[in-house]
């Protein structure tokens, strides 16, 4: 997978914020990322800098390498949360947090999931081929990844 792709599996989930809340990006353009994602079409890298120019920056400070599927997992599994912006409301707050949980069951397109700690959620899978028993990263409602 191209680290254009494994970015924006992460950061589209989160790009709901940037409509809804901050508004710097349309829902136009949310369309486009979600379309991005499902068929796995990397966006153009400058595109993405510009819209998600915090997470860029953090994941600059961990390697000046910084489209590299590692470096990407490193911030979102562990330093994304530090990175939130204090000015978010507590549930989407919340939400946003990356997070491992377990696929515990399925209706239709949606799976419930358990996220180790007695948090139950339903939510959308990002991936091909998801089953109940799998462990995923869930990030703002979708389970981003199996692991």
């Amino acid at each position: 997978m191209l680290p254009e792709v494994y970015f924006l599996r992460y950061a589209f989930t989160c790009a709901r914020v940037l409509v809804d809340y901050v508004k710097t990006i349309t829902e136009e353009e949310w369309e486009a990322m979600r379309q991005a994602v499902e068929t796995e079409t990397p966006m153009d890298r400058a595109y993405l800098e510009k819209v998600f120019p915090k997470p860029i920056r953090e994941l600059k400070k961990i390697s000046p390498d910084y489209w590299n599927i590692a470096v990407i997992r490193e911030y979102f599994w562990n330093r994304h949360e530090e990175a939130l912006t204090k000015t978010l409301p507590p549930l989407i707050k919340r939400l946003c947090v990356v997070r491992k949980g377990k696929l515990i069951q399925q209706f239709g397109d949606v799976f419930k999931v358990d996220l180790e700690d007695g948090d139950i959620r339903n939510i959308n899978v990002l991936y091909n081929d998801a089953k109940v028993g799998d462990t995923v990263m869930v990030h703002y409602g979708y389970a981003v990844e199996k692991v």
